[in-house]
């Protein structure tokens, strides 16, 4: 079976490159494996990051990005369930899910949805299972509570807001596009949107006395600072991301986003009932699994019976990937991308 890949060969904020490789897979997965044929891989903001020389995690170069991948299991290897072959999959990659094909665990793999497009199926993984542990297992919502959501346009952001509206919170949802903001306002009617602009700032645009019980904050800088001076009593803000970096690869600037962001005492939020929580998926991932294969079920069951609503994601050539990803480092894509790989089903 042949397996086509986009791998990252350098890094740089202007000219990163990319190798487009074809190579033999082997004559079958190995033991405990299964051979997922890609229908689509999922594109998120961290592989932007990783394009870009800002995420700290990704490997050294050359390496194959990619946290997510949908598609059949074609083959199956020794000591994997049989029952497994056909079954069309979601699975987290860490790492390598820019291929049209993919040995996984059998263990890591998860039905996906049969009412979905493989796209959407992609919107499910790391979007709707960050936005789980965000808002179910670091916290959760109660009817009634404020919630702000911060880079509402993206994945992640649509998937807290969906999520919050569905447990009766009042949501007020930010972005720094004016075109998406009235995107959200269409797919989210009854709910505040605020223009998130340089000169214009969010915390400039609502009442000095309006708190918020949650923040879900990818910026950090002083975004985060800000936000934990809005929280009322018993009030969290939850970080998973430090997007002010993007574009930028500057020690100073580093500096400067931390000195924004602000240094907590927890003393001092313990005694005005505040608190702060902070997820990398990735480091869960690697140490607890487990906990994020209990999330893709719950997630897959709740797309298979309509309670969730993943966005019409946007499915990617293989010859629009580059310029895509260029386009989506800049802000200028939104919403769920994927790359539809066209290769037949055949061994």
């Amino acid at each position: 079976m042949e397996r086509h890949e986009w791998k990252l060969l350098r890094t740089g904020l202007s000219n990163p490159v990319w190798e487009f490789k074809k190579s033999a897979m082997p004559p079958s997965p190995g033991s405990g494996m299964v051979r997922i044929q890609v229908q689509a891989s999922g594109i998120n903001f961290a592989d932007a990051l990783m394009m870009q020389g800002l995420y700290g995690d990704a490997p050294p170069t050359p390496f194959v990005p990619g946290y997510e991948v949908v598609g059949p299991v074609v083959a199956v290897g020794q000591d994997a369930p049989q029952e497994l072959l056909g079954l069309s999959a979601m699975a987290f990659t860490p790492f390598g899910g820019y291929a049209s094909v993919l040995d996984l665990p059998a263990s890591q793999v998860v039905r996906a949805p049969s009412i979905l497009r493989p796209e959407q199926s992609c919107a499910l993984v790391t979007p709707y299972v960050t936005a789980w542990y965000l808002s179910e297992v670091l916290c959760s919502i109660q009817e009634g509570d404020r919630v702000l959501v911060h880079s509402a346009a993206g994945a992640v952001g649509r998937a807290l807001v969906e999520t919050a509206i569905r447990q009766g919170a009042q949501v007020w949802f930010c972005s720094r596009s004016e075109e998406k903001l009235k995107a959200l306002a269409l797919e989210f009617p009854g709910q505040q949107g605020l223009l998130n602009a340089p000169g214009n700032p969010w915390w400039k645009q609502v009442p000095s006395q309006l708190r918020f019980d949650r923040i879900f904050d990818p910026l950090a800088g002083r975004n985060l600072a800000e936000g934990v001076r809005r929280l009322r009593a018993g009030g969290i803000i939850l970080a998973y991301g430090a997007a002010v970096r993007s574009g930028r690869q500057s020690k100073f600037r580093d500096a400067l986003m931390l000195l924004q962001s602000g240094f907590y005492n927890p003393i001092g939020l313990l005694l005005k009932s505040r608190s702060m929580a902070t997820l990398n998926m990735l480091h869960v991932g690697r140490e607890r699994p487990e906990l994020l294969l209990k999330g893709l079920r719950i997630i897959a069951e709740r797309a298979e019976m309509g309670i969730i609503r993943p966005p019409l994601a946007q499915g990617v050539s293989v010859h629009e990937f580059e310029a895509t990803m260029q386009a989506f480092a800049k802000g200028e894509r939104q919403g769920k991308l994927a790359i539809v790989w066209q290769q037949p089903l055949a061994s």
